[in-house]
């Protein structure tokens, strides 16, 4: 009868420790554990688990995200960094809590062959993911994870829009960056991505600038000032997209960019309090709600005109 190989139990408790509880299998067998072993370890009643293939966490418990984490960083292999949503997590960019059952997106190079398995999907790329740590694991860039978060197959148009705008509000990354790793990118589902850029970007809000002036200006409404500054008893108050001094009322057609980040944030709140210590009313408008439905932005405004000459005739 063949004798069992002896390894040090210690050890192996240090090495599972210094590696957060997960390991390689390869790593066991030249620490001396037995191929049947670890196999034994693995099963129903061992002490240890086979969270992915080639990865063995060292309890029996549910994986927590950080396990999670350390496991698709060592199936995926050297060079291997977290994106997506849990790389915007680690880098503190969500604004709200991520799931437990999130999968796992790690970038490899384009060289290393690695299948996805369980909740680690690997992708390979051509790209430099960049060599950014956070918490003590390896991530791409917040733009970076950005862009690969955004193309999950079960975002709406909606939840792409404000998983980006959240990025932005934390200041993790400038809309450039953001830009070019969206256009940068893979082109298979970044439909809703490169149309929320367009919303976050300039342009956007000069063609619902254009599209108020046509509109406002073919009505039958009180013409406005255009691109004036408000200025009520000689103080400055503000610059408006539309401004109607006699009732009281300014427009302001705002693209998500200009709120995002807490400074930016900031200016905006400070402005709707001196507007209305001044008795104004402000309307606010974003532009892709204004080019998707121009007949309720006029009706809108229309309301409010109406209610505005009521209150300074009364």
């Amino acid at each position: 009868m063949p004798r069992r190989r002896e390894y040090d139990r210690a050890s192996i408790d240090d090495l599972l420790r210094a590696n957060q509880g997960v390991v390689k299998r390869s790593d066991l067998l030249t620490a001396g554990v037995p191929n049947p072993t670890i196999t034994r370890w693995c099963g129903v009643r061992g002490r240890w688990q086979r969270v992915l293939p080639g990865v063995v966490l060292g309890h029996r418990g549910t994986p927590t995200t950080v396990e999670r984490r350390r496991a698709a960083l060592v199936y995926a292999g050297e060079g291997a960094r977290i994106s997506g949503v849990h790389a915007l997590d680690l880098h503190a960019a969500l604004t709200a809590p991520l799931g437990r059952d999130e999968e796992v997106l790690v970038v490899v190079p384009q060289d290393r062959h690695r299948t996805s398995a369980d909740f680690c999907v690997v992708e390979r790329s051509e790209r430099d993911p960049g060599r950014t740590v956070r918490r003590g694991f390896p991530v791409t860039s917040a733009a970076r994870a950005c862009a690969d978060a955004v193309r999950g197959h079960d975002l709406s148009a909606d939840d792409v829009r404000e998983l980006m705008s959240s990025v932005l509000r934390h200041e993790r990354c400038s809309l450039r960056q953001l830009e070019r790793e969206v256009l940068g990118g893979p082109t298979q589902r970044s439909g809703p991505a490169r149309a929320a850029l367009r919303e976050l970007g300039a342009g956007v809000r000069s063609a619902a600038e254009a599209k108020a002036l046509q509109l406002v200006s073919s009505s039958d409404l009180v013409q406005p000032l255009w691109n004036r500054p408000v200025v009520v008893a000689g103080r400055w108050l503000g610059e408006a997209d539309a401004f109607w001094p006699e009732l009281g009322v300014v427009l302001e057609i705002d693209s998500m960019l200009w709120h995002l980040g807490a400074r930016a944030l900031r200016r905006t709140q400070a402005k709707a309090r001196r507007y209305a210590a001044a008795g104004l009313t402000l309307i606010t408008i974003a532009p892709a709600d204004l080019l998707a439905d121009p007949r309720g932005f006029l009706e809108t405004l229309r309301s409010a005109l109406a209610v505005a000459t009521a209150r300074r005739i009364g």
